[in-house]
């Protein structure tokens, strides 16, 4: 498994002990050093000898960002299949036997997925939690939307000599979608398994929010302009929904990042232009209350509005119909 680091040990020791608790035991783990100060190295071989724990190692390259970083780890990776988990984020004990339990069941899937929920930078989950029922041949939904973690997602090693691996885009967006765009160059070619149940935890907190909207929306306009390149009118057809979503998601992180309610709105007011259908979705009013109460009453009002989504998220993310089907869900 890879886990690319940059100055990571707020959190890592917390991730790391997930990673090695789990209920299968044969596998590596490569922490990828991407140039940070921290002493990552020193520490690992600390955490080995303590542990007596010989399947950890940290291999270093200049700093280049987490997909230069996740593709030198998938380089230095000896297994056949490759695991990915963020320096923050958290597993479950059962996250890779229930990856590769799915890529088993299914020898055309090129990689395998699981859901997962939001925590904040305590560990306090959020009430957000992502899940699909997408598998098998996915393109055309995950042109649509992302339902996959980095943290909760393995890719057969073989797949990255048909497809590839992450794109390297960080001189042009310095906060980028690399992964959706993987995904989907995955699907393009091979099936998709899925494990339906949470199996990873992603830790949502100030130094990983993605407060650079331009670069976000730049790095979207790029995304739509790979994956829809040399497609089938009836794939092209796919676009205007995509962008609709898309917008969507550019609103939210304007009021999240920013609270910013006139852009989060005129963003989506471009969701509306590229397609209509949007305005059936549920998230799409969320979202206008939110902003509007942002607008009109400043944060307490927009504290309300988010406060009673988030506790109307974990009530309905106990219940065991609750699924994310190709409605989707927007809101970052």
């Amino acid at each position: 498994m890879v886990i690319p680091c940059f100055n990571s040990l707020q959190y890592l020791p917390a991730t790391l002990e997930s990673v090695v608790q789990q209920t299968m035991a044969d596998f590596e783990v490569v922490l990828v050093d991407d140039g940070g100060t921290d002493g990552l190295t020193e520490w690992a071989a600390r955490w080995s000898a303590e542990h007596d724990d010989d399947r950890v190692r940290v291999v270093r390259q200049e700093n280049g960002g987490v997909s230069a970083a996740r593709n030198f780890g998938i380089a230095e990776s000896r297994g056949d299949v490759v695991v990915f988990c963020d320096s923050d984020d958290l597993w479950e004990h059962d996250l890779l036997a229930e990856l590769l339990g799915a890529l088993e069941a299914n020898p055309r899937a090129g990689m395998s997925y699981g859901w997962y929920d939001v925590i904040d930078g305590n560990g306090t989950p959020t009430g957000r939690v992502v899940q699909s029922e997408w598998q098998g041949d996915v393109w055309e939904e995950f042109v649509t939307r992302n339902p996959v973690s980095a943290s909760a997602v393995a890719v057969r090693s073989a797949v990255f000599d048909d497809v590839g691996v992450f794109a390297v885009n960080r001189d042009r967006f310095p906060i980028d979608v690399e992964d959706w765009e993987l995904w989907i160059r995955i699907a393009a070619q091979h099936q998709v398994a899925l494990a339906p149940k949470v199996v990873a935890h992603h830790r949502r907190h100030d130094s990983n929010s993605s407060s650079n909207v331009e670069s976000l929306a730049a790095a979207y306009a790029h995304l739509l302009d790979v994956v829809f390149a040399d497609v089938t009118p009836e794939r092209a057809a796919l676009r205007p929904m995509a962008a609709a979503r898309i917008e969507v998601l550019l609103a939210w992180h304007c009021l999240n990042d920013r609270h910013d309610p006139a852009a989060a709105l005129s963003h989506r007011r471009g969701a509306r232009r590229y397609d209509q259908s949007v305005r059936r979705s549920p998230e799409y009013w969320r979202l206008g209350a939110a902003a509007g109460a942002l607008r009109v009453t400043g944060e307490p009002g927009y504290r309300l509005v988010r406060g009673a989504s988030h506790a109307a998220r974990r009530v309905i993310s106990a219940l065991p119909v609750h699924r994310f089907r190709r409605e989707g869900t927007f809101s970052p």
